[in-house]
């Protein structure tokens, strides 16, 4: 009784009802519990095991921790996003809820909205969770040595965020028009690997067979958010790229302090246009029902 009062209460009580209800399964996700709860505890091991040969014992420092730091959040962020996005729209349809939902006087704009919204404050406080906690140890134990590492800290979680929101509307974008939990995983799972694993292949294959020159090989590396991300991170981390070998230091030659926003303005390109795309697919959405 008190969600239909609210339903028919007006625009505010519905838009608030309708961002609790999201905000609240998100929250309960087993998905997002598994992947942030993993994020957490990897990133904990892993700075106290980067202590081996440092020679005392402890955390290790935030040079030796966040290289590895960088690749752990390219990987977790960017499934927990996909994941997230995609059976958040499946479970929905599965369960009937969503056809319910829009059978209130609730546009479609505020719902996707409200799946947008959640799903990114969820994530946004799964990486500030793990990143605070594991920057808030490593400082304890000395790690980081002043408040330019620590601001360099605090920008890759920042871009570790930006990769799980780009990731997140992606997958709503693959979910949107899929029926069971079980589909949505599995295509998640597929295109996580394509984007992890598969582009590096096709690169390598690319390489061998037409024997690309730097630039195209770059623009194809940079067009993937994930390897963005990567890349972004080390200039961030580092001051340039060449820690990534040849096409970081190519990147880094051809295009200096402009690397860093250049690689920024990708990373913010694929987020428009990964909610855009998950916006117009549920727009064009007709059978709602399960």
């Amino acid at each position: 009784m008190g969600a239909e009062r609210a339903i028919s209460g007006g625009s505010h009580g519905r838009d608030a009802l309708v961002d609790l209800k999201e905000g609240r399964e998100i929250l309960r996700s087993r998905w997002f519990g598994i992947t942030a709860g993993s994020f957490f505890v990897i990133a904990l091991a892993m700075a106290a095991l980067s202590m081996a040969g440092s020679g005392y014992i402890g955390l290790a420092g935030f040079g030796r921790t966040a290289a590895a730091l960088v690749h752990l959040s390219a990987l977790i962020a960017s499934l927990m996003g996909l994941g997230l996005g995609a059976m958040t729209w499946a479970a929905e349809r599965e369960s009937g809820t969503l056809a319910y939902l829009l059978s209130y006087p609730v546009s479609r704009a505020q719902v996707w909205a409200a799946k947008a919204i959640g799903g990114a404050m969820a994530l946004a406080a799964a990486m500030a969770l793990g990143f605070g906690i594991t920057g808030l140890i490593i400082g304890l134990g000395g790690g980081l040595g002043g408040a330019e590492e620590a601001g360099r800290y605090a920008a890759l979680a920042a871009g570790t965020t930006l990769l799980a929101w780009t990731t997140y509307g992606l997958g709503m974008t693959l979910g949107v028009r899929l029926r069971r939990q079980s589909t949505a995983l599995g295509l998640s799972l597929l295109a996580w690997l394509a984007g992890v694993f598969l582009s590096d292949l096709g690169l390598m294959g690319l390489v061998g067979a037409f024997a690309l020159p730097p630039a195209v090989l770059w623009w194809l590396t940079v067009l993937n958010p994930l390897h963005a991300f990567r890349i972004l991170a080390m200039v961030w981390l580092n001051g340039s790229p060449d820690l990534l070998g040849p096409a970081g230091a190519y990147a880094w030659r051809t295009y200096g302090e402009a690397l860093g926003p250049m690689l920024m303005a990708i990373m913010l390109g694929w987020l428009a246009l990964a909610f855009l795309m998950a916006a117009l697919r549920f727009g064009r959405l007709q059978d709602i029902a399960a």
